[in-house]
C-alpha cells in the first residue's frame, strides 16, 4: 500500500456523526460512505511518506481544514489521486491532488466497474457530489471532476461501452460539454443526455446540477424523474 492508501484509511477512521449527518444532507447514503471510502481530514497529517508535491499542495495540511476526503481510483480500484471538499456549504469547490500520472483516476471510476461490465453503459456527471443520487438509479455513474470528458476516458469508453449519459450541469459550460461530446463522438456512441429541471432552491436562486436538484426534491422525485429519463429503450436526447 502507497501513502494514498494509508492516508484514505486514516480519513475513513475519522467520520463520526457530525460528518454522516453532514454527508446525508448532500444526498450520500451509510451505503455510499462504505462503497466510496468516504473520510474526513482537518489538517494535521498522519505520519506517512508524502511526497513533497503534496506537502508543498497542501501546504503541509493546512489548507485542508475540515474536509470531506473523496478517493479518485482507477478502473481497476487503484487510488491514485484525493478530491477534498470543505464540510461547511459556504466554502465552495472541490480541490484535487494526483498522486500518480499515468492510469486515469476519476470518482467513482472503480465503483462503477461491474455495472459497465454488464450493461456495456455509463453515466457521467461533473461532481463528486452529483454522483450519488445518479447512482442510486444507475450504479454505472462516474464523476469526471469537470464538465469535459478527457481523452484518457474516451479510450476506456471505447473499449467497454456502447451508451453514454451525459448528466452534466444545466449551465452553459455543462451544456457546451454535452453538445461537444456529441458532436464528436455521437457515432461511436449512442449518447443520451437526459433533461432534467431547474427548480428554485432553498435560500434563494435555481438548481444546476444534479445534487442540487436532489436537495430541492428529495428522494423520490428525483429518482423517479431519472428512472424515466435515463430508461435505456428511449431514444437519444441530442442537445
Amino acid at each position: 500500500m502507497g501513502w494514498v492508501d494509508d492516508f484514505v484509511a486514516f480519513a475513513e477512521s475519522r467520520v463520526d456523526d457530525r460528518m454522516r449527518e453532514a454527508l446525508y444532507t448532500r444526498g450520500v447514503s451509510d451505503e455510499q460512505i462504505a462503497l466510496y471510502r468516504l473520510g474526513y481530514f482537518d489538517r494535521e497529517l498522519p505520519d506517512l511518506p508524502y511526497p513533497k508535491e503534496f506537502l508543498d499542495w497542501s501546504k503541509d495540511g493546512g489548507k485542508l481544514d475540515d474536509v470531506i476526503v473523496l478517493p479518485l481510483t482507477t478502473t481497476l480500484g487503484a487510488l491514485k489521486g484525493l478530491q477534498f471538499r470543505h464540510v461547511e456549504r459556504e466554502r465552495a469547490g472541490y480541490m484535487d491532488f494526483i498522486a500518480e500520472k499515468g492510469d486515469l483516476a476519476l470518482f467513482g471510476l472503480a465503483q462503477a466497474m461491474p455495472h459497465v461490465w454488464e450493461t456495456r453503459s455509463i453515466a457521467l456527471v461533473e461532481g463528486g457530489f452529483d454522483l450519488f443520487p445518479i447512482q442510486r438509479t444507475f450504479p454505472g455513474s462516474v464523476a469526471t471532476l469537470t464538465a469535459r470528458v478527457v481523452e484518457p476516458l474516451v479510450r476506456i469508453l471505447r473499449r467497454l461501452v456502447a451508451q453514454v449519459w451525459l448528466i452534466y450541469d444545466m449551465d452553459t459550460p455543462g451544456r457546451n460539454a454535452c453538445e461537444k461530446f456529441t458532436k464528436h463522438h455521437g457515432e461511436e456512441f449512442k449518447v443520451h443526455v437526459p433533461k432534467y429541471p431547474t427548480v428554485p432552491k432553498i435560500g434563494g436562486g435555481l438548481t444546476k446540477d444534479p445534487g442540487e436538484l436532489w436537495e430541492a426534491g428529495g428522494e423520490e422525485k428525483f429518482s423517479k424523474h431519472f428512472r424515466s429519463a435515463m430508461d435505456p429503450q428511449r431514444e437519444p436526447f441530442h442537445v
